[in-house]
């Protein structure tokens, strides 16, 4: 038997994502300029991350959003929280390394295990690829715009794009593109603000931050997961 979470997907959280980015917009906390004009402390990577969030999923018979924020430390922890409009918690997910887990707290389950358990396809499978998403470089002014190909820390080959020192795109050996947009500088350190990930079987994620903080402190506790009271599930119950 296949277990399903319980997603939230209505013209509220469209109208709430909406609002939230034109309030971004209209507030102009966080300057964007194209990545040819942007000035970074050349090497000055992202260590740590958190940040408002939303987070999308799309393929030819189905498509998702959702709001909530994301923290993430390298090089491998990460944290997302999806809320609903009103604030409550919807869904949690946690990653270290390869272990994931999923909350749906609302009706006392999770589901853990290898990341390699995840569904091939469906809201889910994004979560197989975030790793990919994150390791992005540090800027190096030496690489200026640049195209190569290399091996990554995942022993897969794949082609990098880079524009101004700081990666644009890259494109794995089975297909899968990522690109990094809409590029900021917060204290120096360049951050892309949209990542898009699209899957040779034409799945696409994307996340976008609003309101990031970089470098800063992040404590063990908020990546460690609480699943003593709720009933425990494989990953591949998931589908």
């Amino acid at each position: 038997m296949h277990i399903r979470l319980i997603t939230t997907v209505s013209i509220t959280i469209r109208l709430f994502l909406l609002t939230s980015t034109a309030a971004l917009l209209l507030s102009g906390c966080v300057a964007l300029h194209t990545t040819a004009e942007l000035t970074y402390i050349n090497g000055s990577g992202v260590e740590s991350l958190s940040s408002n969030a939303s987070l999308s999923y799309s393929a030819s018979e189905r498509s998702i959003s959702g709001n909530g924020f994301l923290i993430y430390r390298k090089p491998n922890q990460i944290r997302v929280v999806l809320l609903s409009p009103f604030g409550s918690v919807i869904q949690e997910i946690y990653i270290s390394d390869k272990f994931v887990s999923i909350i749906d707290s609302g009706n006392g389950i999770a589901f853990s295990g290898n990341q390699q358990d995840l569904p091939d396809k469906g809201d889910f499978s994004g979560w197989r690829y975030i790793h990919l998403l994150v390791d992005i470089d540090p800027p190096d002014m030496s690489k200026k715009t640049s195209v190569i190909e290399r091996i990554n820390r995942f022993g897969e080959l794949e082609k990098d794009s880079f524009e101004n020192g700081l990666l644009i795109s890259k494109v794995t050996a089975s297909g899968t593109q990522v690109r990094y947009n809409r590029y900021t500088v917060i204290n120096g350190t360049a951050l892309p603000l949209e990542i898009t990930c699209e899957t040779a079987a034409k799945e696409k994620f994307t996340i976008r931050l609003e309101d990031p903080e970089i470098n800063i402190p992040l404590t063990d506790e908020g990546f460690a997961p609480n699943l003593s009271k709720l009933r425990v599930y494989p990953l591949s119950r998931l589908k």
